[in-house]
């Protein structure tokens, strides 16, 4: 009886363990959103979603530590590379932004004393968020097709279905690339913006269908990146 309840019980907790990943994947990807899209409009509810995606980018890291104690092993793919990018890069800009946030925190952290160096906390924090953003829908598009496999939704789904999935996607990136140029993500990627005054000309939601949009943008570009490394990877290894 015991010996027949082990697995039982491990598969339990695995099945919670994988909905708790579930939960804190899907609160990420949404608070990562919103995050910008309140970053020049509402400074307190800004400065909140800040605080809440530090936690939540510590909170994968901690119940996905099993991948990073695997780092030292097996093959170096191009794929695993590109994976290990996203990662440690939206690991390092976390932590940028939580240490540019405790320097310019007017609401979320207003107990602590004022601190000295706004000038190059604000350079880092507005460098950090952008990157972050890229890196952590790099990582949503890297790891697109592992989710998709182990839900099955692939196999339930027909292909028609996958078709027009594809060309939602591809209208909606349209959009995410219009968006990206105007509102000049590529400046604040390469550090020409020193200073971003607060833009109140659109509204919450339109801002949030905006960098909705870049984000399903970046994350099918490295989703389809990271099918091109596999391929080219399988063909590598059937000419050996």
């Amino acid at each position: 009886m015991e010996a027949g309840r082990i697995p039982t019980t491990r598969s339990k907790r695995r099945a919670v363990a994988g909905k708790v990943r579930a939960v804190v994947d899907v609160l990420l990807v949404l608070d990562l959103i919103a995050v910008m899209a309140t970053a020049l409009v509402e400074e307190a509810p800004h400065e909140y979603l800040g605080i809440a995606f530090v936690v939540l980018a510590i909170v994968h890291a901690v119940l996905n530590r099993r991948w990073f104690a695997a780092l030292p092993h097996g093959r170096w793919t191009a794929a695993r590379v590109l994976q290990t990018v996203a990662v440690v890069g939206l690991l390092a800009c976390a932590i940028g932004q939580a240490a540019s946030a405790v320097v310019l925190s007017k609401h979320a952290l207003w107990f602590l004393p004022a601190l000295p160096g706004a000038s190059w906390a604000r350079s880092m924090h507005m460098l950090c968020s952008y990157w972050a953003f890229v890196f952590g829908f790099a990582h949503v598009g890297i790891q697109l097709r592992s989710v998709v496999a182990r839900t099955g939704a692939l196999r339930r789904a027909g292909s028609g279905a996958l078709w027009v999935l594809r060309a939602v996607w591809l209208v909606v990136a349209a959009c995410g690339a219009w968006s990206f140029v105007q509102l000049g993500l590529a400046d604040y990627l390469l550090a020409n913006v020193r200073f971003a005054a607060a833009d109140h000309g659109a509204s919450i939601a339109y801002r949030l269908g905006q960098y909705a949009s870049i984000a399903a943008l970046v994350a099918g570009a490295f989703h389809y990146l990271r099918m091109l490394l596999d391929r080219l990877s399988r063909a590598r290894s059937s000419r050996r």
